[in-house]
């Protein structure tokens, strides 16, 4: 049960910091200005020209406010114990410097295990250090410096850098599916298939590659069966207002299979609005540092 354990708390750590993974942000350009701007747009715009502006436009951002939820629905073979996790996160993350404040919270029901009450979870990364809150014992730690490391990394691969994320998926932007609302471009990629094997197999080495487990999970360990994005953009600004990825895939655990089904939504807001990110003084006062 304990490794089981460590794949699921690693499953919530990557949700949570996958917050902003796949944000777009646009540069606001003179034509898109222009009031006549998006009916020329909506008459001429295709899947890839889109893609190709929401790249563009997303080098110019500076921060963000990301709240995602996440649910999971995990079945152990072959014993087929049933586990659902709810993950629900708000940050705040600045990229010069890089700098996130982060709350979550993760809810699992399972009939197997005793745990009635919610996991909550506060974190602080800036330049002064990574410092999270111990909520069963109402304590702030202060991180040893490799995790912090181990964190910006992850960051920045993941979350922190929305043009290197987009560039990941540009070997597909002749795949991506356009549909249009009065307010809204909206991205539809699914990335099943063998084709997308590369894709898949590059963004959980990133993944796996950050995490330090009881139970360690290389690319080899997990097969995915399907994964769906869905990007919103607001057709006047370019901002991604939303992003959903829905994925299935098969884990596995020294030699025990874990099949886990998840739906992400992420709701972007306030982009390049966030004022620096700060440690509070009475969490740097009050930390006690600890070392693994």
């Amino acid at each position: 049960m304990r490794k089981w354990m460590a794949v699921i708390g690693t499953s919530a750590a990557v949700i949570g910091l996958g917050a902003c993974s796949n944000a777009e942000e646009p540069a606001t350009t003179e034509e898109g200005s222009e009031a006549s701007a998006p009916e020329a747009q909506e008459e001429t715009k295709s899947a890839s020209e889109v893609y190709t502006q929401a790249v563009e436009a997303s080098q110019q951002v500076e921060s963000l406010r990301a709240k995602s939820h996440t649910e999971q629905q995990m079945k152990m073979q072959p014993d087929g114990m049933e586990i659902d996790m709810t993950v629900d996160s708000k940050m705040e993350m600045t990229y010069e410097p890089l700098a996130f404040h982060q709350k979550g919270e993760t809810s699992i029901v399972s009939e197997d295990i005793d745990n009635t009450n919610p996991m909550l979870t506060e974190m602080y990364m800036t330049e002064e250090g990574l410092y999270m809150h111990e909520t069963s014992v109402d304590m702030w730690l202060k991180m040893p410096e490799e995790m912090q490391e181990n964190m910006q990394s992850m960051a920045g691969q993941q979350s922190a850098d929305p043009a290197r994320q987009l560039d990941v998926l540009g070997d597909f932007e002749e795949d991506f599916v356009l549909e249009e609302t009065d307010e809204a471009y909206i991205l539809t990629l699914d990335a099943s298939g063998e084709e997308f094997q590369e894709l898949t197999d590059e963004q959980l080495e990133k993944t796996l590659g950050q995490m330090e487990i009881e139970a360690p999970l290389a690319p080899e360990d997990l097969e995915v069966h399907a994964v769906n994005y869905v990007i919103t953009l607001n057709k006047e600004t370019y901002l991604a207002d939303r992003m959903e990825v829905d994925m299935e895939l098969d884990v596995d655990v020294r030699g025990e299979m874990m099949a886990i089904e998840s739906q992400m939504q992420v709701d972007y807001s306030d982009y390049n609005a966030i004022d620096p990110i700060e440690i509070p003084p009475e969490v740097l006062e009050q930390a006690q540092e600890i070392e693994f």
